[in-house]
């Protein structure tokens, strides 16, 4: 493979190395961020690694990892003039190093693929490709690596770089240093793609920072269902892991599979259609002591012999009093159709609450009948259905008078193949997670992996919620592509109706080139966004496997902290 060079607009060259997928570049940023404007004549660069690799199904897929995530401990630094005592005095400090850590590629569960040539579970290889994308000064060389820690390096200036993880790694991941020159803002995401089989959809996620409380709502483990729960630990400590249960009749017992040590670098698999049987809804906490975990769930089902759907669940915000799940996709379904979007909800704790429910479309408030307060008793997991609505995608808002977590689930009917030995049509599903709604402007970014058409949800949420509001006004968030090669290759501005859904196709918006990455900043509060995503299956249908990205929120970077001298006694 002949190499290929770019020049930034600073007049330096950046080389890939020789027979890598990864690529980036460097240029000035002519972004604005919530925080203000940055200082001038500061470099921006954008690193973005992707790799799309392939896998028997049976196995899972082999692929480049990518992750950036939030800050952990800081160390205080410098001198300075003493201070009067319990006078506070700013010390400067250097950004901790920041981690993202990306689901492991979807696949088949061991012992899955049995039967005969025509009804094999894994008929065709599932395709997985990686993304990352870091926006932030050249000083933050992010070095990637597997989970255990094999096969780092660098990711310098001038060179491209990329991990492979084997099938025995558990997952990769990649670690960068925020500077204080402004915000740090990185995203990362996995999709894997299979086209027919068991496994037949697009599974895709986000990369996340690892979390002591983390929450998954989504999936079944009834008959035909398949729930496997994946809990990562990329520190250099052990951690002992808790895992709990909820169903549609309160938490489950779990017995020995409830607890247990994950060593540094190490990953764990458990199948919850064992450990917690016959459960038509699911909603798993992760928490962890010793060290900081990742979880995400592979949520999968079948008809028979019909694929029924899969997609990577991630963990969405912490319970909260307001949750917000943007870009859940109608198709139009009735009321009582299976197929039609799902709502689903959990109150933790002992106290039961009513939720009230707000769903806003492309031409404003939508309705539910009898769907706009629901009760919800304590650990025990909800559905609502939320069918009968017109085509197009939603933001459903939930608010309550105590905290809650929610997710919401939409499927995409496809055509059976020419080939088919049975009846029924196919089904591919995409979870949204619910996320926090932003009390005030900011921003947030989304990697895009290769192989799947993004288009952009996004909702003004109003203020005011309640029955009889009639909410108006307009803000406006700006929306930025870049490639593969980390240049900025479309850029606009969108005018949100306040309490109206909108969508951006960012494959259009491109123009042509293939984007690796978008940014959303926002000039209001109450903008929420998710990236939805689709891709063939190889029928004369387009767009039949779906999924869905969160926003990953761009982060802080102080470079200093107050610090205050205390006489402690004991």
């Amino acid at each position: 493979m002949a190499r290929k060079s770019a020049t930034n607009e600073a007049g330096q060259e950046a080389v890939p190395a020789a027979g890598t997928r990864v690529e980036r570049s460097a240029g000035r940023s002519a972004g604005r961020t919530a925080a203000g404007a940055r200082r001038a004549g500061t470099r921006t660069v954008v690193r973005w690694v992707g790799l799309a690799v392939t896998g028997v199904a049976v196995v899972g897929a082999t692929g480049a990892v990518a992750a950036v995530g939030l800050p952990w401990a800081q160390a205080l630094t410098g001198g300075g003039p003493a201070a009067e005592p319990g006078a506070a005095r700013t010390v400067a400090v250097d950004p901790a190093p920041a981690t993202l850590v990306c689901p492991q590629p979807a696949r088949l569960p061991e012992g899955s693929d049995v039967g005969d040539d025509q009804f094999q579970a894994a008929p065709v290889r599932t395709t997985s490709t990686y993304a990352l994308a870091v926006v932030g000064s050249l000083a933050q060389a992010p070095r990637v690596s597997a989970l255990d820690g094999g096969g780092e390096r660098d990711l310098v200036r001038g060179a491209a770089g990329s991990a492979t993880a084997d099938e025995t790694s558990g997952g990769v991941l990649l670690r960068a240093r925020p500077d204080a020159e402004g915000p740090f803002r990185a995203a990362g995401a996995l999709a894997s793609v299979t086209t027919a089989g068991d496994l037949r959809g697009l599974a895709a996620g986000a990369c996340t920072a690892p979390a002591i409380s983390q929450w998954v709502v989504g999936g079944s483990t009834e008959v035909g269902s398949s729930a496997m729960l994946v809990v990562q630990n990329p520190s250099e400590r052990a951690a002992t892991v808790t895992l709990t249960v909820h169903g549609p009749s309160g938490q489950v017992a779990l017995g020995s599979n409830g607890s247990f040590v994950l060593g540094p670098g190490e990953s764990r698999e458990t199948r919850l259609e064992a450990a917690a049987p016959d459960q038509r809804r699911l909603a798993v906490h992760v928490t962890s002591s010793g060290a900081r975990v990742n979880a995400h769930l592979q949520a999968q089902s079948i008809d028979g012999l019909v694929p029924q759907g899969v997609d990577l669940l991630t963990p969405g915000a912490e319970p909260r009093r307001t949750v917000a799940v943007p870009g859940i996709v109608s198709g139009g379904q009735a009321v009582d159709d299976p197929h039609a979007p799902q709502l689903r909800m959990l109150v933790p704790g002992e106290e039961p609450t009513t939720a009230r429910v707000s769903v806003y479309g492309p031409e404003g408030r939508v309705y539910l009948r009898g769907g706009e307060e629901v009760d919800l008793e304590p650990g025990v997991v909800t559905d609502l259905p939320i069918g009968g609505l017109p085509e197009g995608s939603y933001t459903v808002v939930v608010d309550a008078d105590r905290p809650l977590v929610a997710a919401a689930v939409s499927a995409r009917e496809g055509v059976p193949a020419a080939d088919a030995v049975v009846s029924g049509a196919p089904y591919d599903v995409a979870w949204v997670a619910g996320a926090a709604v932003p009390e005030a402007a900011g921003s947030a970014q989304a990697a895009l992996p290769a192989g799947a058409r993004p288009v952009l949800a996004l909702t003004a949420v109003p203020a005011d919620r309640g029955e009889d509001a009639d909410p108006s006004g307009r803000t406006a968030a700006v929306v930025r592509l870049y490639g593969a090669d980390g240049a900025r290759v479309a850029e606009r501005e969108v005018t949100l109706e306040v309490a109206r859904s909108t969508t951006v196709d960012l494959a259009g918006l491109a123009d042509g080139a293939t984007p690796a990455a978008v940014g959303v900043e926002a000039d209001g509060a109450g903008v929420v966004w998710s990236v939805q995503l689709s891709a063939d299956d190889g029928t004369s249908a387009a767009g039949t496997l779906v999924a869905s990205l969160p926003a990953t929120a761009t982060e802080a970077a102080p470079g200093s902290v107050s610090v205050r001298e205390v006489d402690a006694v004991g």
